[in-house]
């Protein structure tokens, strides 16, 4: 008798609808908008998040790839940005919309790290080589 007690206790309300409909329902209200989330995120005066999402308003590229280059990305990274569901864009804006206010927040601090040319052809004067 206990044990029966027991089961029906762990299978009470599995198959009740109502029950399903009320918890979804519930959900539905607790859950933030897309829009509320992308605002919730970002700490006032986060200038880097403000402008990422800028990046994000500004429309794909019509060239499509012809505009791009292939970057290899760490699959944790990727997948994560595969789980990242914002204003429906790829991985691929989605990584140029990162880097780019990275960029516009710290190119100042990056220019210290800038490669010098080393080519030989940066001393080439055709002149002198005629």
């Amino acid at each position: 008798m206990n044990k029966e007690l027991q089961i029906d206790d762990l299978t009470r309300g599995i198959n009740d609808e109502e029950h399903m409909f009320n918890e979804t329902e519930r959900q539905e209200q607790e859950a933030p908008a897309p829009e509320a989330r992308e605002h919730n995120t970002a700490h006032p005066g986060d200038k880097c998040w403000q402008d990422f999402m800028a990046y994000l308003e500004v429309p794909a590229d019509g060239d499509g790839k012809a505009g791009r280059l292939v970057c290899k990305l760490d699959r944790d990274l990727a997948d994560s940005l595969d789980d990242c569901d914002i204003r429906g864009r790829c991985r691929s804006d989605l990584v140029n919309a990162i880097v780019r206010s990275f960029f516009e927040n710290h190119l100042s601090r990056l220019a210290q790290y800038r490669r010098e040319k080393k080519s030989l052809f940066n001393n080439y004067n055709p002149e002198s080589h005629a």
